[in-house]
């Protein structure tokens, strides 16, 4: 059994799910850089670790939706030119 039965429901799940994973697979990758670059600095300006947690996890959502609507916005591009 196929997992697409059709070429337009293909095309339809790498515009929109396809992106999706991408943000999603980004944010481990997203966390340990600005853990490691921010961690610190975020530390000793607050001393407590949960809310350097709580302000890096805010980060990681933001930059992985950026990077979620950056893929989206490729992706579109690059379906809609080879039609």
């Amino acid at each position: 059994m196929k997992l697409f039965k059709d070429s337009d429901a293909k095309k339809q799940f790498m515009k929109t799910g396809l992106p999706i994973m991408l943000g999603i697979a980004w944010a481990p990758i997203l966390w340990m850089i600005f853990i490691a670059i921010l961690g610190q600095v975020l530390f000793t300006l607050t001393g407590s670790w949960p809310l350097v947690q709580g302000v890096i996890l805010l980060m990681v959502l933001l930059a992985a939706y950026l990077l979620l609507k950056g893929f989206m916005h490729i992706s579109t591009k690059f379906y809609n030119n080879n039609q």
